[in-house]
Formats: C-alpha cells, structure tokens, sequence
C-alpha cells in the first residue's frame, strides 16, 4: 500500500521493480515531472546493485525505508491471500450475492488490491448478517489486517456469500429466477447486444443466447441455488409453482362465471362473491389466539320451539 506522500531529493525509499518483488533500499537523487508522468532518479544502496542509477516510475517508490518492514509484512499478507483465485463463475457469483444480501457500510468486496477479497467494516453488524462469529472464518481462511479492519481471501468471500444465502434464500432465487425467464425469451426469440464500435443496438440469434447462457449464466446459478441450499430451492419454486396454479384457475373461474351469467346471473354473482370472500390467505390462515368473550358478549340464539298440540 502505498503513502499518500511524495519522496524528496536526498531520502531513502522503499523501492520494489514489481509488486511481487522484493523490496530494495534505494536512494532519491532528484525528481521529474513531465505531463501526467511523475519519475524519480534513484541510487540502489544494497544488494548486488549497490551504486547503480536509474530513472523509475514514482509508482515504484513505495514507502519510506524507515517503514519498510510493515510494508513488507503487508504485501507478505497480500500475496497470501491473493493465491486464493476464483473461477469466472464463482467471482459472479459472489459479486451477485453480496450485492443482494451484504451492505456496503458493513462488509465490501475488494477490486484491488485483491480481487475479491472482503474487507469488514462492522463486524457487530456483519456476524448476524452471516450466522457465524468472525473467528470462525479466520480460523478456517486466510486474512490479514488491512486499515486496522479484517480482510478475508477470496475463498473466505465465497464462505461468506454461501452463508448469506442460506440464512436468507428468497431474495437470491427470485433473482436467479428472472434472469432464467430472460434467458429462455431470448433463447428463442433471440436478443440484442450493444456494438462497441457504433454503440449501436445489434439482434442476435437463440443459438448464440442459448450458448451465452450456457456459458455465463448457467454455472453462477448452480453455484447460487448450493449457496441458498436444496430445501429453500424446493420451498421457493413450490411457491412459485402454487401461485401459479391460482392464477390459472382464477382465469378460469372468470371464464367459466361469464359464460354462467348467461343463463343464471344470481348463481354466478354468488359464487363470484363466495371465491373473493373465502379466499384462503396467509393472514386467514395463520391460527391467531383470540380473547374469550365474557358472558355478556355472547350472543344469544333463540331457537323457536313447535308448541305441542295440547297446549
């Protein structure tokens, strides 16, 4: 992580020829600005080049010398966690999921300096969020101290997303639900792609959708519908499945009631009355205690009774 400081003539810099190299005790000669471009003439003063000069980017003067070593045990901590890479797929995941269920002031993906590693802004507020204590995933996964804040590796991301999904699945799936309805409109009709020449609007073919789906798509949907787990994918498209079928027999009920009026106008308005009022609802049919009425509240029934002949 570079200083938000400017080297001076005459001071020893941390210099690093790449970002994975090692870093060498350099001395600032002068300094050059042409343009945008900002280079610096150096003099190494250790290992095997002590005394060469050369003219370098300012990017690859990092730290004071001084500052070196937290520098290092940075970097050190950055490459650990850099060796985590992810597939495509599971980067789209993952940037999908925390997208829908983790928010940004509590926890954020990184684009740089590691891809997709999460940094941890309130663990009090991320730990209920996921169902899990921090520890945990430090214990399992690699991380480091970046800012004073923790900062998981990509494949501790990737725990995180999964455990966000499974303790809030329906979000996710309703998701992946629609962009599957998408891919199936345009893997038969086909779609449009923007040209990156004329920024124009161009058809493409269903076989070209279809084959995009395959290879984009489809795979970060596998790996969401795992993250939201085998009983919330069956709870969500039952759902799905019922509130479909009462769509269905509402429209038919309609058709049926019109084709009724016809010939009993009083028998289709009554049961038309009878299917809006007897709806089965989650509100009708949740099992709400009620207070006993006292005996004053009770209504009274009077049931006529057939006198007997006699009297």
């Amino acid at each position: 992580m570079d200083m938000k400081i400017d080297p001076n003539s005459g001071e020893e810099w941390a210099y690093r020829r790449r970002d994975d190299a090692a870093s060498e005790r350099v001395l600032v000669r002068a300094l050059h600005r042409q343009g945008q471009k900002f280079r610096a003439d150096i003099r190494h003063l250790s290992g095997d080049k002590v005394g060469l000069e050369e003219n370098v980017p300012r990017g690859r003067l990092h730290v004071p010398w001084d500052e070196v070593g937290d520098y290092d045990a940075l970097m050190e901590g950055l490459g650990r966690l850099r060796a985590e890479a992810l597939t495509k797929a599971e980067e789209s995941a993952l940037w999908k999921a925390t997208a829908l269920l983790l928010p940004p002031e509590v926890a954020e993906l990184f684009a740089s300096p590691v891809d997709e590693a999460l940094l941890i802004h309130d663990q009090p507020r991320f730990e209920p969020l996921i169902g899990q204590s921090l520890s945990v995933l430090q214990h399992e996964f690699a991380w480091i101290l970046y800012d004073g804040k923790t900062c998981l590796s990509p494949r501790g991301s990737l725990r995180v997303a999964e455990l966000l999904c499974r303790k809030n699945p329906a979000p996710v799936l309703e998701v992946v639900m629609a962009e599957e309805a998408e891919a199936r409109e345009k893997s038969k009709h086909g779609g449009t792609v923007t040209s990156f020449e004329s920024n124009e609007l161009l058809p493409t073919s269903p076989d070209l959708e279809y084959k995009f789906y395959l290879e984009r798509h489809k795979p970060v949907h596998e790996i969401l519908r795992h993250w939201c787990g085998y009983q919330a994918v069956t709870d969500h498209e039952r759902l799905l499945a019922a509130e479909g079928e009462i769509h269905r027999l509402d429209t038919l009920l309609a058709s049926a009631l019109t084709s009724l009026r016809h010939v009993n106008k009083h028998q289709a308005d009554t049961l038309a009355d009878e299917h809006e009022n007897e709806r089965i609802t989650p509100y009708a049919i949740r099992p709400i205690p009620e207070r006993p009425l006292q005996p004053h509240e009770i209504p009274v029934i009077r049931i006529p009774a057939r006198r007997q002949w006699w009297r």
